[in-house]
């Protein structure tokens, strides 16, 4: 219980009441000084009696499924059975899946119906989560306290991996089937007549078809390009750092997943494998919707541990998984030095045969830290510490780049869309 500015009012018109009465020898005032506190101690004993009658409850008003770094609309709605209006204020608790709500909110609740409190809400981490009580009190009918009450909420939320709602580049052919690819010169199977071109080889010009059009006529063949691709994603402890508004994992988890997509779309194969002290989820490479659902279906269902990872042990049952060529995506802290050695092995066990692809983040405050003025006696020190990282960091993507591993290392919000654009270009240039 708390009390309201009624309360004290009534309070200090007491205190005044009563030194009035010691000061004063007008026999009028004698004791009058009882009457506020007997007004506020029946009030009190009133309000206490009406609230414990009240039926009020709440529901969080949410999509059964939000994606991980989308802003979500959501709301509070409180119902309110009882003949009178309410006003409550509540701090809204979330599961730690979303970014706290920083204020204590107020909402006005009318008799007998439902008042709603929107705001937007901010996943920032995967997997279900049960809501919790929401901490309220409740303006009494008098006005004199507010009465503490613990709503408990009912339902769950689950955070899952964002999906890709921009088509990133030109999709060929048909998204749901087989995808034919243009290549002058190579397949077997007729894509389009057309027009002679300088250049155009021989063997290709269809004699019959430019009899009948009076020119040169030209075949182009197609081919099917299908890929294995499969994501190796890191959820060591360093996956838990910041990377913008998510950590590292959940940004890796939304790269993962979008990238499912968008390769799927091309007809190639997406496989999964997630990894920190050993192998935590595995999905065989597969082709369409259902193995992006599995490999969706695992990121919502492991998270972070607090252990050092361990890519060779990763790399071991990759070689296990693959049975051929492929194009591996390696999600993982391409900064933290003391993975080099592992990285290397790592990266022996798999090429060749594999391809392999390295991402990760890219942190602007560490070289903004070490190009910043020295404003105290500590700030050399930081920007020798930041530069000293960041030379380290440059020398382990060196060695990577040696061992013949595409590297890609780029700020949070770029992440994704260089990994996207290496692939096309892998793709285009036909390294796998």
């Amino acid at each position: 219980m708390h009390l309201t500015q009624r309360s004290y009012v009534l309070i200090v018109s007491a205190a005044v009441l009563g030194i009035a009465d010691i000061w004063s020898a007008d026999p009028a005032l004698l004791g009058l000084w009882c009457w506020p506190l007997l007004v506020l101690l029946g009030g009190l004993a009133y309000e206490a009696t009406c609230a414990r009658r009240l039926g009020v409850s709440v529901q969080l008003e949410i999509p059964p499924r939000t994606y991980l770094g989308r802003q979500q609309p959501a709301a509070f709605a409180f119902s309110n059975a009882s003949a009178r209006r309410l006003v409550i204020e509540y701090a809204p608790a979330l599961p730690a899946l979303f970014e706290p709500l920083p204020a204590v909110r107020t909402v006005a609740v009318p008799a007998r119906g439902v008042g709603r409190d929107p705001f937007v809400v901010t996943p920032v981490r995967l997997g279900p989560a049960s809501l919790p009580k929401l901490a309220a009190r409740l303006a009494g009918a008098l006005h004199l306290a507010w009465w503490s009450r613990e709503l408990p909420v009912p339902g769950e939320v689950a955070v899952a991996p964002d999906t890709l709602r921009a088509v990133h580049g030109e999709l060929y052919g048909n998204p749901a089937g087989a995808r034919a690819r243009r290549i002058v010169g190579a397949g077997s199977e007729l894509h389009q007549l057309r027009r002679y071109l300088r250049g155009d080889a021989l063997s290709r010009i269809d004699w019959k078809a430019s009899a009948r059009a009076g020119e040169l006529i030209t075949r182009e063949l197609s081919e099917d390009q299908q890929l294995d691709i499969l994501v190796a994603l890191d959820a060591g402890r360093h996956s838990r750092a910041r990377a913008g508004r998510l950590d590292r994992y959940a940004l890796y988890a939304n790269i993962a997943a979008r990238f499912a997509e968008l390769v799927t779309a091309r007809d190639d194969r997406i496989g999964l494998v997630v990894f920190a002290d050993r192998p935590l989820g595995v999905c065989v490479p597969g082709r369409g919707q259902s193995a992006v659902a599995r490999l969706r279906h695992i990121l919502e269902s492991l998270t972070v541990l607090a252990a050092e990872s361990d890519p060779v042990a990763a790399a071991v049952r990759i070689r296990r998984l693959l049975k051929q060529r492929s194009l591996i995506l390696l999600l993982t802290d391409l900064d933290d030095t003391s993975m080099a050695e592992p990285l290397a092995r790592a990266v022996r066990l798999l090429s060749p045969p594999h391809l392999l692809v390295a991402a990760g983040v890219l942190e602007p405050e560490i070289a903004s830290l070490a190009r910043c003025e020295a404003h105290d006696e500590s700030g050399p020190w930081i920007a020798l510490a930041a530069h000293e990282h960041e030379s380290r960091a440059a020398a382990q993507r060196r060695r990577l780049r040696r061992l013949g591993v595409a590297v890609i290392a780029a700020p949070p919000e770029q992440l994704e869309q260089a990994v996207l654009a290496r692939y096309e270009a892998l793709r285009r240039a036909r390294r796998v």
